[in-house]
């Protein structure tokens, strides 16, 4: 019997999530009156200046959302996270209502990652759902009807939750859907640290102590190793299981070993979407 309390089904972003509104620049402002040359040269002063923020349009059921970083424009899409141009949506929006608002980078690449990643049922109702995505460091959005929140590796950063005992949607861009790219991330990451300071037996010793919490690391099981530098990782180990195991386990080993993350010699791997997810500097 399905649950009650899920949500109408919603594979994809079909409408433009809730953003925080406490840095909002200007709040539909119609293009009658405030131009779409307006808004064109506004925006491109404020590129200038680097700013960081969404940009929606929209007119009747018809959409679009552009996000900044620092700056830089990422892109824009529509319904389902399909691409859109500025040009497209000034012709097909002539006569839009349009906002402005100034969000962090990080909220910024929360919206970007997961414009078009396909939406999964959260494991429980609100909110028994919580410890869940604490525990798989869930890092996407939630959404239930206008309710949407922000998550970073586990940790709601800002936004509206559900109500109690409703179903929600998480979209995240770390999934099954990108499974291989997380792997290669993590082998990187381990190996580079491995490089640099041995860490066979350190691992050997923690993986035995958090194999209760992360039943992956179990060294008899074998269904997550490291030996002489290599991570592998057995195909039936969901990503919702791995990734928080890993995080622990090379948290833990660090601390056996007294090393810091700053430390390490993984400065190409910062800037990955795969270190903000993996909350190695949010604990």
């Amino acid at each position: 019997m399905s649950d009650p309390t899920a949500p109408t089904a919603l594979p994809k972003l079909m409408h433009p999530v809730t953003v925080p509104q406490d840095a909002a620049i200007y709040t539909g402002l119609s293009t009658d009156h405030y131009a779409w040359t307006d808004v064109t040269a506004d925006l491109a002063l404020r590129q200038a200046q680097q700013f960081t923020g969404a940009l929606d349009a929209w007119q009747g059921n018809r959409w679009a959302r552009f996000l900044l970083s620092q700056g830089n424009l990422l892109g824009g899409y529509t319904h389902a996270g399909q691409p859109v141009g500025w040009n497209t949506a000034m012709q097909g929006l002539p006569r839009a209502r349009v906002s402005l608002t100034e969000l962090s980078p990080r909220l910024v690449d929360l919206l970007w990652t997961t414009r078009d990643v396909e939406g999964q049922p959260a494991p429980a109702p609100w909110p028994a759902a919580r410890d869940a995505l604490e525990r798989r460091h869930f890092h996407g959005l939630m959404l239930s009807g206008a309710a949407c929140s922000y998550w970073v590796a586990g940790r709601l950063v800002t936004g509206t939750l559900p109500a109690d005992g409703a179903g929600a949607w998480l979209f995240s861009p770390h999934s099954e859907a990108n499974r291989a790219e997380l792997i290669s991330f993590w082998q990187e990451l381990l190996s580079t640290t491995h490089r640099s300071q041995p860490i066979d037996a350190a691992w050997q010793e923690v993986t035995m102590r958090l194999a209760d919490d992360h039943p992956c690391l179990d060294p008899f099981a074998q269904d997550v190793t490291f030996q002489n530098g290599q991570l592998t990782i057995e195909d039936d180990v969901p990503v919702d299981e791995f990734r928080p195991a890993l995080t622990a386990a090379l948290r833990a080993v660090l601390a056996r070993l007294g090393l810091r993350l700053v430390d390490l010699p993984v400065t190409n791997l910062r800037d990955r979407p795969e270190w903000a997810a993996s909350g190695l500097e949010t604990r």
